[in-house]
């Protein structure tokens, strides 16, 4: 009897639902089925204890250790009396109770206790006697993910019936499988954003004259305009940009020509620089003849036309970049 009682348990739990309490603010319902033993507490009457049940009940649970549920609860497959006498006892049992848990996870598992009223209807004998009672129980849960977990557990009903001044108590081993409706996922923990730091930043650019202008000009040719806006472009990604702007000739010609030179073509990529959007200029100089970048390497070179040619590298305007950029900081 015990074998099948405990086999039907399983079937019914198999395709159950109840509550799944762990995960605060939810609701939740469903059922389980077990095993019921009653307890004949004078002993006096003949009284075959064992028999099934099934458990229908939802629950609110309010945080994750406590919730407030409710219930229903029926017995079957027990009798009463011998003989002609014999009699099945069925018991119709709602209850209400709070449940205590000690949460194990964040989709809901967790130990519970529950305690609260019952009202009972039993049959027996064609008869229907009601009873004021309580239940205790005390269970575990086991959740899958956050809405969807099994429990078992054991309930004690007292006083389910009286019978010829015998009080008849019953106990119930069950399992089911929860559902909770509105179960959220806990939100990930932040990721702290890399901390970052502001750096002040220079570059380079030195635009060869034989591009920006004609031989022996300052007017800024097509391929020239082209340039500057390209050095525009590549400091796009700075903020708080000063630009500067430094113009060169090669060592041929007089210093006083030289300086005027190098001054109107520095001037001219200034200019250009402002028609591309750059508003913080802070210079625009023409330095002649100083600073060549050749050295003496066309100190032995014969003849005009191969000096130019090999001073080429001097004639040059350079534009200094200045800006701020954040750079990630090692930990």
């Amino acid at each position: 009897m015990k074998t099948k009682l405990l086999a039907l348990a399983v079937a019914c739990a198999t395709a159950s639902f109840a509550a799944n309490a762990a995960v605060s603010d939810t609701w939740s319902a469903g059922a389980a089925a077990g095993y019921v033993y009653g307890f004949d507490h004078h002993d006096d009457i003949d009284f075959e204890k064992e028999g099934y049940g099934l458990k229908l009940n939802g629950e609110y649970n309010f945080t994750n250790w406590f919730g407030l549920g409710a219930g229903y609860d029926y017995t079957a497959k027990q009798h009463i009396g011998e003989g002609d006498d014999r009699s099945s006892l069925h018991s119709n049992i709602a209850e209400a109770y709070g449940r205590f848990a000690y949460a194990l996870d964040n989709n809901g598992s967790d130990i519970f206790f529950k305690v609260g009223p019952t009202v009972t209807w039993a049959s027996a004998y064609g008869e229907t006697h009601h009873k004021y009672g309580a239940v205790a129980g005390i269970g575990g849960q086991y959740a899958f993910n956050e809405n969807l977990a099994v429990r078992a557990g054991y309930d004690y009903f007292y006083k389910n019936m009286k019978r010829d001044g015998t009080r008849i108590d019953n106990g119930m081993f069950y399992v089911g499988v929860q559902y909770t409706f509105g179960a959220k996922k806990p939100a990930p923990a932040p990721v702290a954003a890399p901390a970052q730091k502001t750096v002040r930043v220079t570059e380079n650019h030195t635009l060869d004259a034989g591009i920006l202008f004609p031989f022996d000009g300052s007017n800024l040719s097509a391929e020239g305009k082209q340039a500057v806006a390209e050095v525009v472009n590549s400091s796009s990604n700075l903020q708080n940009t000063e630009f500067e702007v430094y113009g060169y000739t090669d060592r041929i010609g007089s210093d006083a020509y030289n300086n005027k030179l190098s001054q109107k073509r520095a001037d001219a990529v200034a200019a250009e620089l402002q028609n591309n959007g750059v508003t913080n200029l802070k210079a625009s100089q023409g330095r002649g003849k100083a600073n060549p970048v050749t050295g003496d390497k066309c100190n032995s070179v014969q003849g005009r036309k191969a000096l130019i040619d090999c001073l080429a590298a001097d004639r040059r305007v350079e534009v200094v970049v200045t800006g701020d950029t954040t750079k990630i900081q090692k930990q």
